[in-house]
């Protein structure tokens, strides 16, 4: 039977790279199907495991978001970094803003929407004095975001995923992969099914680095 696994939409780096990290020919026809299926499963575990506890998405995909008004020139989108605004829905009064009265030139990358008017905040208020008791969401946000992977790259669309979150992910499955070959230490822990990790000292430092750099802040 022929190779199973495959790498997951998530997966944040490529069979073939992960195999030159460890000084193996992708190319070589020695090397089992199984053990580039066990590779592929590892990838598929790290990378879900730094999407959980960054609380993001990476791969670059379109996103529908409904909003408060955040009362400031700052708008926060769920996912980054911003790539295209696709439109944004006023829709109380069913009226599309204007593209050019927002912007994410100046903090698209870190999932900003930036408006000089402001993003006002409506909401259903009660009592003699008109208090704003709930908020309304009633901006609706049609964007895309996130990095092109590795596996999904092309010439004309090459991958723009950040070396550092590739890296972290070439380390953690060579230490597994070291463990189950060779009996080394390391991880005191591991699970794919719940994307479970325990590292040593100086790993788990290393990873703990990049995936605090990239956590969802907002």
């Amino acid at each position: 039977m022929g190779r199973k696994a495959l790498l997951a939409e998530n997966a944040l780096t490529t069979l073939e790279d992960m195999m030159e990290f460890l000084r193996l020919n992708p190319k070589d026809e020695a090397i089992p199907d199984a053990a580039k299926n066990q590779l592929e499963r590892l990838i598929n575990a790290a990378s879900s495991y730094i999407e959980t506890l960054t609380g993001r998405k990476f791969a670059r995909r379109d996103y529908r978001e409904n909003h408060y008004g955040s009362g400031s020139q700052e708008l926060c989108l769920g996912q980054y970094p911003i790539v295209k605004i696709y439109r944004i829905m006023d829709r109380e009064n069913e009226r599309e803003l204007a593209p050019e009265s927002y912007s994410i030139l100046e903090m698209g990358a870190i999932g900003v929407v930036y408006r000089d008017d402001g993003w006002a905040p409506r909401g259903y208020v009660s009592g003699l004095a008109n208090d704003r008791v709930a908020q309304r969401r009633y901006l609706n946000v049609e964007y895309s975001a996130g990095y092109v992977l590795p596996k999904d790259a092309t010439q004309d669309q090459p991958s723009d995923l950040p070396y550092d979150l590739q890296y972290i992910v070439w380390q953690m499955v060579q230490q597994q992969w070291e463990l189950e070959r060779n009996g080394g230490t390391g991880l005191s822990a591991f699970s794919i099914s719940d994307v479970s990790w325990t590292f040593d000292k100086e790993l788990g430092g290393q990873v703990q680095e990049v995936i605090s750099k990239y956590m969802r802040w907002a």
